[in-house]
């Protein structure tokens, strides 16, 4: 590109020998950080906290190295990261390699989530460094900045050129860029008890790229890693071995809240090089051999003894124990309460409805793994696949009572998080680095199916109350909520709580989540009430809850889209045409209308005139919702069919549609919009923590049901990008827009509508029979 009419150099690089040999004549871009608390700069486990290592590298051979301590979770950061770095040097996203997640080679960790925190900071990083090249190569052709371009790494003007490798050969750029944060610790004071969790933000403002000259963004590109994967060639978490490492299995409690009495003796004549490892309510089974270790850890289960306990209310009283709990204030309110409270008072027709869901689970196919290694001199190391390798660093470093800068937290591939690492807690870590500092030598913990979902936190339940007024012309006038969950955010290590060390202290609450997509509904007033988890006190786990994917806005979402869904058909309007008559905003109005054209939406008020509640054929159904979350307009169409005598729902077709702004890679936004229907049509037909007055009982998957590939359904995607609306997000909000979608086709279907998820077969079999 020519940069004479788009960005134009505003920053001197300090150009110096040092390190040149040391570095090997490559380029660092380096960081002064005046805002950052101090006491992460020893240890020599982590890049100096005043200078953050390094962001990026140029070679001699023109490739790339770029560092980043956000991770990959399955939303494609690992591609369009480079995408992004790749657009702003001009060179192509194959020169460029990822670093992702490790503490002691990254710099600026915090949440693995969209695009405004890590993709942002390396954009900046990028344009500034793009600018001290300008700059070089200006010096080195005797060229002004204004007459070079630059294509695929090399600078050009007046018939001369040169790379950024031959750039860099002998000169060591020192450039310093301010930054904002702190590193992640935990704090009971914050509302999750951690904070610094956001990680780092590059400040300034360098001249970027402007969108009608990008090349990179906007095109599908590969996903680095896929061919790996493919392959077999991918080193995943549960891939990592040491010299001396042990293998555990945890022996874990009957119940959330049991104690250990006694561990159950180790038979050494059939377990010779076993051990039995107790703290406290802790107890595995060690041994170099891991199938051993799983041997000896199921015979050592079955001869432990606790004590009884049965604090949790029933998954079938959920709902009455969240009704039945001493609220106090709301954790989080949004809107006018007089106003609202007129609005309904002077309404012709008031229509109100309570929602709700039990716990889910993250579930991913692959249970926790960790590896741990804690030396004698304090010094720890990690191994995992986890959201926030930041988060998690702090969580160790006050598990064990070491500093953080011992810590260091190396990252690898593993299955989907969902959410439930993003405050660094919760996984097999905890186990890991509690049973290395008690062993003295490294040690592999790897839960089980039924370890990982009857101990790993879970979505919280929660219940909405919900209400609006319509007005002499069938439109809303305004609308009150109160939603209740437990909580939210319990991020503790279970390995801690269960030995009885430290750990981060979570709080009860939730937040308003709705970003309102109805701006013709001005009256509105929404509350949200935590509580904490359900039977837990200060020595037992409860049921942990933490967010996932889509968090609180998923929960609120399914209530205001269901109500919109009701209010349309006592309106004796169309759902599609319902929504449009409360909003004005334009980008929502176009993927509305672009999604509808995509599924052959025919405008019908619903229920259907062929809906029936009884029958052995399946009858058809179909229903909307749309959201509005980060910059992004989503839009779904659910097409299923009932089978009312035996309350069966299979989802035919579902056609999802956003316009989140500027799209960087389409078909990587294609995989991240049919993943987030599969997840949400799952939990939308299947998926439902079952527990008893002690523990978890959905254990396995023939308990814990979620979608199989025969139910999968035909997923049509729509994409609007926009050069003029900046980043959306493109890696959530896809699950959340089907269950109400789901429920709404039901009600088409059926003339009921269904206020709870999952659409279950014995649920719909008593809906439709009461």
């Amino acid at each position: 590109m020519t940069i004479a009419d788009s960005r134009s150099p505003f920053v001197t690089p300090v150009l110096t020998r040092r390190g040149l040999l040391k570095m090997g004549g490559v380029m660092m871009v380096s960081f002064a950080i005046p805002q950052l608390v101090a006491g992460d700069a020893a240890g020599g486990t982590s890049p100096d906290p005043q200078r953050l290592s390094s962001w990026l590298e140029i070679r001699h051979d023109n490739t790339i190295v770029v560092r980043t301590g956000r991770t990959e979770i399955g939303t494609g950061m690992s591609g369009f990261y480079a995408q992004v770095v790749a657009e702003e040097l001009c060179v192509p996203p194959e020169a460029i390699t990822l670093i992702m997640g490790d503490t002691d080679k990254t710099p600026d960790g915090g949440y693995s989530a969209g695009f405004r925190s890590g993709a942002a900071n390396l954009r900046k990083v990028s344009a500034y460094t793009y600018l001290a090249l300008l700059s070089l190569a200006s010096q080195a052709l005797g060229i002004p900045v204004s007459e070079l371009s630059v294509t695929n790494g090399v600078v050009s003007g007046r018939s001369k050129s040169i790379s950024y490798g031959e750039l860099v050969g002998n000169q060591h750029l020192d450039l310093k860029i301010p930054v904002s944060g702190e590193p992640a610790r935990v704090d009971s004071n914050s509302w999750n008890g951690m904070s610094g969790l956001d990680g780092l933000v590059v400040l300034g403002d360098p001249p970027l790229k402007p969108m009608s000259q990008y090349k990179v963004i906007g095109k599908s590109h590969p996903m680095p890693g896929t061919p790996d994967k493919v392959t077999g060639q991918m080193q995943w978490s549960c891939d990592v071995r040491l010299p001396g490492m042990l293998h555990a299995r945890m022996v874990r409690p009957p119940t959330l809240g049991s104690a250990l009495i006694s561990a159950g003796a180790l038979d050494k004549a059939r377990f010779p090089t076993a051990h039995v490892i107790t703290k406290k309510n802790l107890v595995a089974v060690v041994s170099p051999d891991e199938w051993e270790a799983i041997n000896a850890a199921r015979s050592v289960a079955s001869g432990s003894k606790w004590t009884d306990w049965s604090g949790l209310p029933g998954s079938e009283n959920l709902t009455k124990t969240l009704r039945a709990y001493k609220w106090g204030a709301p954790s989080g309110t949004r809107g006018n309460s007089a106003e609202v409270a007129d609005a309904l008072a002077r309404a012709s027709r008031t229509l109100s409805a309570r929602y709700e869901q039990p716990y889910i689970k993250h579930a991913p196919i692959g249970p926790f793994v960790a590896t741990a290694d804690v030396r004698s001199d304090g010094s720890v190391t990690v191994w995992t696949h986890s959201a926030n390798s930041q988060g998690l660093r702090a969580q160790i470093a006050n598990t064990l009572g070491v500093p953080v800068e011992k810590v260091v937290v190396r990252w690898l591939e593993h299955a989907g998080q969902f959410g439930r690492t993003t405050f660094g807690g919760d996984g097999a870590e905890g186990d890991a680095v509690i049973l290395s500092q008690l062993t003295g030598k490294p040690v592999r913990v790897q839960w089980t199916l039924q370890e990982d979902l009857a101990w790993s936190a879970s979505s919280p339940g929660w219940v909405e109350d919900i209400a609006c007024a319509l007005d002499a012309d069938n439109k809303i006038a305004a609308v009150r909520s109160t939603f209740y969950s437990s909580q939210s955010n319990d991020a503790r290590i279970v390995g801690a709580i269960l030995a009885g060390m430290p750990g981060s202290e979570p709080k009860p609450g939730y937040w308003v989540a709705t970003e309102w997509p109805y701006d013709k509904i001005q009256n509105r007033l929404e509350e949200v009430y935590g509580m904490p988890n359900p039977g837990s006190d200060s020595s037992t786990i409860g049921l942990r809850g933490l967010i996932m994917r889509t968090p609180g806005q998923r929960q609120q979402n399914f209530a205001l889209e269901s109500l919109m869904n009701e209010a349309a058909s006592s309106a004796g309007v169309d759902p599609i045409e319902f929504r449009l008559q409360h909003t004005t905003d334009q980008r929502l109005i176009d993927i509305i209308r672009a999604t509808t054209r995509a599924a052959g939406w025919e405008p019908q008020p619903a229920p259907h005139s062929r809906a029936k509640r009884t029958g052995t054929e399946p009858i058809p159904g179909r229903g909307a919702c749309i959201m509005i979350r980060e910059n992004s307009y989503w839009m779904g169409i659910a097409e299923i069919a009932v089978t009312p005598d035996i309350g069966s729902i299979q989802v035919i077709k579902f056609t999802i549609g956003i316009e989140c702004g500027k799209i960087i890679n389409p078909r990587q936004l294609e995989r991240c919009m049919k993943s987030g229907v599969v997840m949400g049509v799952s939990e939308a037909l299947k998926e439902e923590v079952t527990f008893d007055t002690g523990r978890i009982t959905s254990t396995t998957w023939s308990r814990y049901r979620i979608l199989t590939m025969a139910e999968t359904p035909e997923i049509k995607t729509v994409q609007i990008s926009r050069d003029d609306k900046g980043y959306g997000g493109g890696s959530e909000a896809a699950n959340a827009v089907c269950p109400p979608a789901i429920a709404a086709a039901f009600f088409d279907a059926t003339g009921v509508y269904p206020r709870r998820i999952p659409l279950t077969q014995s649920y719909v079999t008593s809906l439709l029979k009461s």
